[in-house]
């Protein structure tokens, strides 16, 4: 249940537009092999944690614990880094909370600014929404305690799957036919596509935690194969139905093609954005409760530090969503960097460090193929994204979105 609530996110509104960049079939292939391909590293990084415990009798280990273990029992050249290697794990999954604190003020932002325009009939620059959510999300982020955010979580979980299930009832209704569609356009959104689909399913930093509290951990990779199958399914299904009903005319999210002047329409657009929100305290709790313990004594002396250090990062996120206010490509080249690095990267670079005494041609060789692709990815994604902010920036909003 807790892998389910972490995968079915905002992520796959996203991959309508995916496809539209892509043609259909390329948006297909995309999905299956990183599915597959994420199913795979999410398994190893859960196995290689687990021979980890038992082979130095450890009772538990969270993610960066496993890429330090890992390291300062490898090759002898690197072990002197698992320190090193700890840190900056524990930066990417900071980066990637922080990231996904930046998108989910933009998606709250642009879809309350599509309702209260269609209403007001006064338009206004999206900036001003995202300053207008700022106090929202001051409140989410000093939330001090988890415990008070699990509600949330769970509301927000009945909101997007309620959400989901309505739109594809939107996408069947007069169902078009595929044959219309573009099967394939060019190479460079492929790998922005790729990172779009990642970004969908990561759930790697929720599944070290989740070994640590279950009762029989050796289950979980089985439940990571049947979740991330289930979730690779039903992405790839919603992005090609809502591609194939708006086609060019698809939106950033797909939620906001759906007709604005029905009822029944604008009370999901304003349910899935209230579930967005309410992910909010979620992805400020993270990084806080990975850097505030390691700062915490250089920042004693301070009168309300802790609070001063919340409000920085709302600050941060805040600031990075009105530099860049472009949706996609933003998100495209933020998780370039971050998902396919805790991905792809750092499960292989664990693998490759916790079985290096035995490592196989074949797994060398696999993993080789992986850091190629994850290269491909991150360098050609980043770019594809970054072009795609200098096409957009202050350019026109795309009608009906």
């Amino acid at each position: 249940m807790h892998l389910l609530k972490a995968s079915i996110g905002n992520g796959l509104l996203f991959l309508p537009h995916g496809y539209k960049k892509t043609g259909y079939v390329m948006g297909i292939i995309c999905s299956i092999c990183i599915g597959t391909l994420c199913t795979h590293t999410v398994v190893t990084l859960v196995r290689c944690s687990q021979l980890l415990c038992k082979r130095h009798h450890i009772p538990m280990l969270d993610f960066a614990g496993t890429v330090e273990v890992a390291f300062e029992h490898g090759p002898e050249m690197i072990r002197k880094y698992s320190k090193v290697a700890n840190i900056v794990t524990n930066v990417i999954v900071c980066f990637v909370h922080i990231q996904a604190g930046v998108i989910y003020t933009l998606y709250v932002s642009t879809s309350f600014q599509q309702v209260i325009e269609h209403f007001s009939e006064y338009e206004m620059n999206v900036r001003i929404y995202i300053m207008a959510l700022f106090p929202i999300i001051c409140i989410f982020a000093f939330v001090p305690n988890l415990k008070y955010l699990a509600p949330f979580s769970v509301i927000g979980f009945l909101f997007m799957l309620t959400g989901v299930c309505v739109a594809l009832h939107y996408l069947f209704q007069a169902f078009p036919s595929p044959g219309r569609l573009k099967p394939f356009t060019s190479f460079l959104p492929i790998p922005m596509y790729c990172t779009l689909f990642l970004y969908s399913l990561h759930n790697v930093t929720l599944c070290m935690p989740l070994e640590n509290s279950m009762e029989n951990p050796r289950r979980l990779p089985r439940l990571i194969k049947y979740n991330m199958l289930a979730n690779t399914c039903l992405y790839t299904t919603f992005g090609f139905f809502g591609y194939n009903k708006y086609m060019d005319q698809t939106c950033d999210t797909v939620i906001k093609n759906l007709p604005i002047d029905d009822p029944v329409a604008q009370t999901i657009k304003v349910t899935i954005t209230l579930s967005v929100m309410f992910s909010f305290g979620l992805a400020y709790y993270v990084p806080f409760s990975i850097i505030w313990p390691k700062i915490q004594p250089l920042l004693e002396n301070i009168k309300y530090a802790k609070s001063m250090f919340r409000f920085a990062g709302v600050i941060l996120t805040t600031l990075i969503a009105i530099a860049i206010p472009q949706l996609i490509p933003l998100l495209g080249l933020l998780t370039a960097i971050s998902m396919t690095t805790i991905m792809l990267l750092i499960p292989i670079v664990t693998e490759t460090a916790t079985k290096w005494k035995k490592a196989t041609r074949f797994l060398i060789a696999k993993n080789i193929s992986i850091f190629v692709l994850w290269i491909l990815l991150l360098l050609v994604g980043a770019i594809e994204s970054m072009l795609s902010i200098i096409r957009e920036y202050g350019g026109e909003k795309q009608k009906g979105c």
